[in-house]
This record gives structure tokens, sequence and C-alpha cells, in this order.
């Protein structure tokens, strides 16, 4: 096989998906240090890949903009010729950017249907992929899920650089560039919660007042709570908002100790954020990138998955890889929990039981 001199990676989707490719691309880094590691990101997710000595260049899409900034962008990436290029993510735009990259190799994953078995599943991409790509790798879930075979992202990112015979380790761990220091604008005689205000908190068996109610009861004495927001937060959480301290970005630089017991932090910078997660004791948050982002700082975080969206399914496919704090404290919970409030208060209460 001729010397592998570059690799692209293409990963144009969410934070919490790219901190579950990290791991792989780490992986090909350490054992080939002289191959060049390109990544193709989206604007959401590029912010994770910053001071990663294990990457080389960071090609960032900007996936809001419009369609003719999408167009000439894919017109830009086409032109990039690697060794291999190596598409991750399941969206149309990353598999059309792999078909037709100029690129010496090309490998794709193709993720059927969680939900149902059916031969149509993905049948154009699976076709595509036949006439377009060198290597492919496609992932059964409904099969794995009911056969009880292993489908975790990861896994299946490393069973595709496997197929394309590059070699790797897997003695590897996620990481990313982590905050020097911890928060200094919070009370240090109290131990730092972050609850996460993801709008999948509200659904079919909680709503916002259920969240206020749980709010209210969490235990004060030794702990400090920080709320913290992303786009969908403002909307779902009026209530919320109306009632504790909003505290912005720019209040940072006013040298002020916050001493609340609850405190909003809204649309913090993601250094600002990931520094808060980072000094934090313990998290908590529905299933999404946030997840992902505590266990990658080793804070132990207790993640509360959509009982309407296969919970099952979600928690066997994109739980935290390798977390070194996954048997030392997982609590993963369920969002139909009847008594999903006292069982997060227990774990309050007794934060070193498992």
């Amino acid at each position: 096989m001729n010397e592998i001199k570059e690799i692209c990676v293409s990963r144009i989707d969410r934070m919490g998906d790219m901190i579950l490719s990290l791991p792989v691309i780490k992986a090909i880094k350490v054992v080939n240090p002289n191959i060049k590691i390109t990544i193709f990101s989206s604007h959401k997710n590029s912010k994770i890949l910053e001071g990663l000595q294990y990457i080389d260049t960071i090609n960032v899409i900007n996936t809001n903009r419009n369609i003719f900034y999408l167009f000439n962008k894919f017109i830009e990436l086409r032109k990039f010729k690697f060794d291999y290029y190596i598409n991750l993510s399941p969206t149309l735009y990353s598999y059309l950017i792999c078909f037709f990259s100029k690129s010496n190799k090309k490998a794709t994953l193709i993720y059927l249907s969680r939900y149902k078995k059916s031969i149509f599943s993905k049948f154009i991409i699976r076709l595509l992929a036949k006439v377009f790509c060198h290597f492919t790798c496609i992932v059964d879930r409904n099969f794995n899920l009911k056969n009880n075979i292993d489908f975790h992202q990861t896994n299946m990112m490393f069973k595709l650089i496997n197929l394309c015979k590059i070699n790797y380790t897997k003695k590897v761990k996620t990481e990313i560039l982590l905050p020097r220091n911890k928060v200094s604008f919070l009370n240090k005689s109290k131990k730092l919660i972050t609850i996460h205000l993801n709008n999948k908190w509200i659904n079919n068996y909680f709503n916002e007042n259920d969240f206020c109610k749980f709010i209210d009861i969490l235990p004060k004495k030794n702990y400090q709570y920080v709320l913290t927001t992303d786009d969908s937060s403002k909307k779902k959480f009026k209530l919320i908002f109306e009632k504790f301290k909003n505290i912005e970005n720019k209040d940072l630089f006013s040298k002020k100790i916050f001493n609340d017991d609850i405190l909003i932090l809204n649309k913090f910078t993601y250094q600002n954020w990931l520094q808060v997660i980072y000094s934090s004791l313990l998290c908590i948050t529905p299933e999404c990138g946030c997840s992902h982002i505590a266990a990658a700082c080793k804070i132990p975080v207790i993640i509360i998955y959509d009982a309407d969206n296969y919970p099952n399914f979600i928690q066997k496919e994109y739980h935290p890889w390798k977390s070194p704090l996954e048997k030392k404290f997982d609590h993963p919970l369920f969002s139909n929990d009847n008594k999903l409030i006292e069982k997060i208060i227990l774990i309050l209460k007794n934060p070193n039981k498992k």
C-alpha cells in the first residue's frame, strides 16, 4: 500500500458527535504521527477542536448559511485531494462532499434506521456509496440492538478505519483542551453543580412547572447551582428566566463574586461554558452535547434520556465513550420516570454513592 500522507475526516454535524469522533482521530495520529489530519467540521462543533495537537488543519462549514454559501463551499471542498477522505457524518451535505471528492480513497459510515427494519433505509445513499466509495461500513442499528451487538458510534468509526486498513491504536481516551483554572466568579465555599437547560427537559412527562419544583427542592446548604443555556433555553424556560438572576458572558468582567444559590449563565462562550463544567462537582443534563463535554472534563454526569425517542437505542449508541467515571458514577435516567426528581435529589444527597 502507498504511504498515507494526508487524511480528511468529515464531521459536519453536532458537538457531541465530534467528541465521540475524537478518540478515532487521535488513535490514527498516535500511530502515524507523520500523517497530516484535516477535519471538515461544522460551525457548531469546530470549537471542540481548538488547541488539539493531534489535528493539523480545521476547515469550518457554517451549516446555518444559505444555499449559495453551501454550494460554493461544496465546490471549494471537493477540490481537495486527500489520500483518504473519511466521512463520519450521516448528513446529506457530508455524503455529497465525500462522494464527489477528488481524494484517492473514500470511505463512509452509513447508519440504517434505528427504529425499524427496512430494506429501503438509506437506499439511495447506499447505492451512491457503492459507486463512489472504496470502503463502506453499514451499521444496521435495529438489528444490532435486537441481537445485543455493540453499535456505539465510536466503535463503529473504528470499524470503518479498520476496513480502510489504516493503522491505529485503541489505547486512547477522549481528549479536549481543558481549562487551566477553575471559575473565579462563583462562591468558593460551596461545591458547584451545573444543570444544563436544554429543551429536552420539557416533554410529555415533565413540564416547566415540574422543573421549577425540582429547582426549589434542590439541597442548597453545600451546593451552588448554575443553569447553563443553549439556543433553545429561553423559549422553554420562561418562568426560570423570570425567577433567577441572569448572568451573561459580559458580566464576568465585573470582578464580582456571585453568591446566589442558583444562577442562570446565559449566552456564555464555549470556553467559559467549558470552564464552568470543568469546575463542577456534577453535571445534570438531558442527553445532548453537554453530557459529552462533562465526560471529557472527567466530571460525573447524570444523563436524562427522552422516553419517547427509544432511550435504550440512544443510550447504547451515544453514551460517553470509555469515560473513566462510567463505572464509578453512572446514573442514566428516563424522562417518563415518575420518580425522576426524587432520584436526582437522592444522588445529590449522596454524590459519592453509585
